[in-house]
């Protein structure tokens, strides 16, 4: 099949590169000039485990190209894949306005018959208002929409689009079910076949229970710190139960991130509002975890005598391990924190995206760990990178100004930590008494 990518971030770059290792001819636009000239030559603008090889794979088997003339990449293709990331504003709002000129501008290029595939995250009835413009701008042509809620996981992205734990396909054209499982079919057996706005309320629905899951176990957690009680080990137990289950997300730490969960949280609320429907629970929820990214700072205002002019390194900066994005990290909002807090920051992190990192301030940033923690009161890890794993605690000691280290991933092990002479405290495991004495 042809098949022709149109929005080239994480999503639509492992789209394209997955739709090409599986045998399609694929070609992907964006009209970002850099992005096109680093893709043709087999680099990702950002990072994922094994991009770059899948990219280079494609290009030298003749499957996978790039350009960013997106009405010539739509012209002849029988199938339009629509893989934007959807941007969000400050508030989680999604910002449609690139999708819908998109579609705009393609729409008097689309081959008849054409099957357009939806997987950017959009509110219930963006697909709807994308049907009516095809139609306004191609009349007549039988060009039909499909939406199939994404299942991008970063640090994952590539298993999880080849073999999707969720398969379902959102549509009102029976057609267009047919003639996309000749593509998705082999992905997954039981493709689920739903109509278009039910296609799009469960991405919705299934983000604001992860969300909800996730404030659950925090909150809980916090209570487990209070008592005594360990958190991850309630987490564990629960889990066992089969009408929780073994993915369950029950395990105490920071709340989520801006963007994705945040993303359909906003949406949920908002319709709310628009239907005069009351959400409480996500209402709470999303109050609840804008707290507990402040129980960092809470943490270490606490352990230390004060946070004015005490120098805290800050392992770690991404929004989560194994990708190079910086964008609504959970550490840079605890950075914006300390900062106004009169707190000096120093930081590392083994992958971000340097040129990213350019566009934020209140902290250094340096290459090697052991420099970021040289004269630090506390060392913070946010971001639970491989690499940290095996970091030399006596060095870290030696290099620390105080003692105070906080896992909020609960990477480390206590004892260890201990053992170098420093102070360890985590979220969730209940340990009482001075803050950070192990256990």
């Amino acid at each position: 099949m042809t098949i022709a990518v149109l929005g080239l971030w994480h999503q639509g770059i492992i789209g394209a590169a997955c739709l090409a290792d599986m045998g399609h001819a694929v070609v992907g636009a964006d009209s970002n000039a850099e992005t096109i000239s680093g893709l043709m030559r087999g680099q990702a603008p950002l990072f994922e485990p094994g991009l770059d090889a899948l990219l280079e794979r494609g290009l030298a088997a003749g499957r996978l190209s790039f350009t960013t003339d997106e009405t010539a990449a739509v012209s002849g293709a029988p199938f339009v894949f629509l893989m934007f990331d959807t941007p969000v504003n400050e508030r989680d709002e999604s910002d449609l306005s690139g999708i819908f000129a998109c579609v705009e501008r393609i729409a008097p290029s689309l081959e008849a018959g054409a099957t357009l595939l939806v997987t950017a995250q959009v509110p219930v009835g963006t697909c709807d208002r994308l049907t009516a413009i095809v139609a306004e701008r191609a009349p007549g042509r039988g060009i039909t929409l499909a939406y199939m809620p994404e299942n991008l996981r970063l640090g994952q992205a590539i298993e999880r689009f080849m073999a999707p734990p969720l398969p379902v396909v959102g549509t009102d054209d029976d057609g267009a079910f047919e003639r996309l499982m000749t593509i998705l079919g082999p992905l997954a057996p039981n493709w689920q076949r739903v109509s278009l706005r039910t296609g799009e309320m469960v991405k919705h629905a299934l983000n604001a229970f992860l969300a909800v899951s996730i404030c659950f176990a925090n909150e809980l957690g916090n209570i487990c710190d209070a008592v005594g009680a360990d958190g991850k080990r309630v987490g564990e137990i629960l889990r066992l139960e089969p009408r929780v289950g073994s993915k369950a997300m029950l395990l105490p730490g920071l709340g989520f991130s801006g963007g994705t969960l945040a993303r359909d949280m906003q949406t949920l609320r908002t319709f709310g509002d628009e239907h005069a429907l009351d959400t409480p629970l996500l209402d709470g929820a999303w109050v609840a975890n804008a707290e507990q990214n402040r129980l960092v700072v809470r943490k270490l205002g606490h352990a230390l005598p004060a946070l004015a002019g005490a120098r805290i390194a800050v392992l770690g900066l991404t929004y989560k391990a194994d990708t190079s994005t910086l964008r609504r990290s959970a550490a840079l909002e605890v950075i914006a924190d300390l900062f106004a807090a009169g707190a000096v920051v120093s930081a590392h992190d083994p992958r971000a995206d340097r040129k990213e990192l350019e566009n934020y301030h209140g902290f250094q940033f340096f290459e090697d760990p052991l420099d970021a923690v040289a004269g630090a009161a506390a060392v913070v890890l946010m971001t639970p990178w491989s690499d940290y794993r095996g970091l030399d605690f006596g060095a870290v000691g030696k290099r620390m100004s105080g003692h105070y280290v906080l896992d909020t991933a609960g990477l480390w092990d206590a004892e260890a930590v201990a053992a170098a002479g420093l102070s360890y405290d985590e979220i969730g495991r209940g340990r009482q008494g001075k803050a950070g004495a192990a256990r």
